[in-house]
């Protein structure tokens, strides 16, 4: 094997172990904004739960 393959050989193994790490990063930012939104939907359906009550709540005083 020449040095020239040996060089390129240590480059791309450099530059995989960069992309590896890379990837796995993304990964845990992927999944952690995954968790977000859906902490992110739950509670916008628990306001929107709560913004219907209060109004019927208002409408219901106002009738009376």
């Amino acid at each position: 094997m020449s040095d020239t393959e040996t060089r390129t050989q240590r480059a791309l193994k450099k530059t995989i172990g960069e992309q590896s790490e890379t990837i796995g990063t993304l990964r845990n930012r992927v999944s952690t904004l995954a968790d977000e939104i859906a902490t992110l939907q739950s509670q916008l359906a628990q306001f929107k739960s709560e913004v219907a009550s209060d109004i019927k709540g208002i409408i219901e005083h106002m009738k009376t």
